[in-house]
C-alpha cells in the first residue's frame, strides 16, 4: 500500500516538473522574441508583437486548462474588473494557491500524532507557470498600447503585392 502511493507520488512529481520544465522554456522563449522586437523593421513591429501576444494568451490559456483540467479551478479572468487589473490577478493567484484539500485524520493516524496529509488543489509550479503567463500578456498588451499611443498600431502594414504579369511592378 505505501509503496504504491510512494510510486504514484514520485509519478507526480515527475509530471509537475516536466510540464513546468516545457513552460518555462516556451516563456524563455517568448521573453528571447520579446527582446529581439528591438531588431524589427518599425513597419513590421505592430504585426510581430501581435502575433507574439497572440501566442502568449494561447500559452496562458494552455497552462489555464491544463490546470482546470486536474483541479476544477478555473483562471478564467473574463468580465468587468473594477478598479486595478494587476491587483485584481495577484488576488485571484493568491487565492487560488491557498485552497487546500485535507483528507480526514484516520483513528490510527491520531493515535500515533500522525498528521493528515494536506493536498494543495493547484501545485506551486503551476501556480508559478500561470503567473508568469500573466505576466508576459500583460507586457505585451502594454507594449501594444505603447504601439498604439505611437500610432502604429492604427496605421495598415506597407506591403506590396507583386504580379507576375507586370514583372514585380505595381
Amino acid at each position: 500500500m505505501f509503496g504504491k502511493k510512494k510510486m504514484l507520488r514520485k509519478h507526480e512529481t515527475q509530471e509537475i516538473e516536466a510540464r513546468f520544465e516545457r513552460n518555462e522554456c516556451a516563456g524563455k522563449d517568448i521573453y528571447a522574441r520579446i527582446a529581439d522586437l528591438k531588431n524589427v523593421p518599425r513597419d513590421n513591429l505592430p504585426d510581430a508583437v501581435f502575433m507574439l501576444f497572440v501566442e502568449a494568451k494561447h500559452q496562458s490559456e494552455l497552462i489555464r486548462q491544463s490546470i482546470q483540467e486536474r483541479t476544477r479551478y478555473d483562471f478564467n479572468f473574463v468580465g468587468f474588473i473594477d478598479g486595478d487589473l494587476a491587483t485584481y490577478l495577484a488576488e485571484e493567484a493568491a487565492h487560488a494557491v491557498r485552497d487546500h484539500v485535507t483528507n480526514p485524520q484516520t483513528f490510527l493516524e491520531a493515535m500515533s500524532e500522525q498528521f493528515p496529509d494536506v493536498h494543495f488543489t493547484i501545485q506551486q509550479q503551476d501556480a508559478v507557470s500561470m503567473v508568469a503567463s500573466m505576466i508576459r500578456v500583460q507586457r505585451l498588451e502594454g507594449i501594444l498600447e505603447g504601439l498604439r499611443l505611437a500610432g502604429l498600431l492604427n496605421k495598415a502594414p506597407n506591403r506590396r503585392r507583386t504580379n507576375p504579369q507586370k514583372n514585380g511592378m505595381l
